[in-house]
């Protein structure tokens, strides 16, 4: 296991779940590569999953080199005939994709959110959805550790995951796993919507169990 994981107090293993998570739609540096080949991406993973009481599928580790993996990475995500096979962004999946920036954007400014747009500059990156919810879950720890009020972020987290990231990345993990043919990507398209739903469910509950009724709800 990494030190990230032990050394994460501000957000715990769902601040850590989400990191990693998000790590698998960057380009690929050498470090991360090996994190992939060596299997220290999946213990930690595994690691977060079973503190949260997820279950997972079984992690293969990498086993094609670094080239093949950035061109496949590439071919995947980011050109193509018509744009990329497999869009990173979330307003690919939806209807109207200017309402799903402006809505996504408005969860960003409201908790002073400012992902590194250096590389993108959409805000519907899976990336920067990924890692906002990282960023809430380090909120949410904060707040506990200091005896704060911590309700308005547990329900971003619900709403930001329930109405955005269930909505499109089953379908984004399918087109994955149908296109690729690389057995470890194959395995990134089944696991990152099956953690996303099972996490889904979670701040669901905790929001039904342990917060007043909403109005309207």
């Amino acid at each position: 296991m990494s030190a990230l994981i032990a050394s994460d107090v501000d957000g715990g293993p769902r601040r850590t779940m989400y990191l990693k998570l998000a790590a698998l739609f960057t380009f690929p540096t050498e470090q991360l590569l090996k994190s992939f080949s060596d299997g220290e991406w999946q213990s930690d993973v595994l690691a977060c999953a079973q503190q949260l009481g997820f279950s997972i599928p079984d992690l293969a580790t990498l086993d094609v080199d670094a080239v093949e993996y950035e061109s496949e990475f590439i071919a995947m995500f980011e050109v193509g005939l018509g744009g990329a096979p497999c869009p990173l962004h979330s307003g690919h999946y939806a209807r109207d994709r200017m309402r799903v920036m402006e809505e996504v954007l408005r969860f960003y400014r409201f908790f002073d959110y400012s992902p590194d747009r250096s590389a993108d500059r959409f805000p519907d990156h899976v990336r920067f959805e990924l890692e906002f919810m990282a960023h809430l879950a380090g909120l949410e720890g904060a707040a506990t550790a200091t005896g704060k009020d911590e309700t308005s972020v547990v329900l971003a987290q619900r709403d930001f995951v329930s109405r955005n990231l269930e909505n499109w990345l089953p379908e984004f993990g399918r087109q994955i796993e149908a296109r690729t043919k690389i057995e470890f990507l194959k395995q990134v398209g089944r696991l990152v919507p099956f953690l996303i739903t099972q996490d889904a469910d979670s701040l669901r509950q905790r929001v039904a169990s342990t917060l007043p009724v909403e109005e309207g709800d």
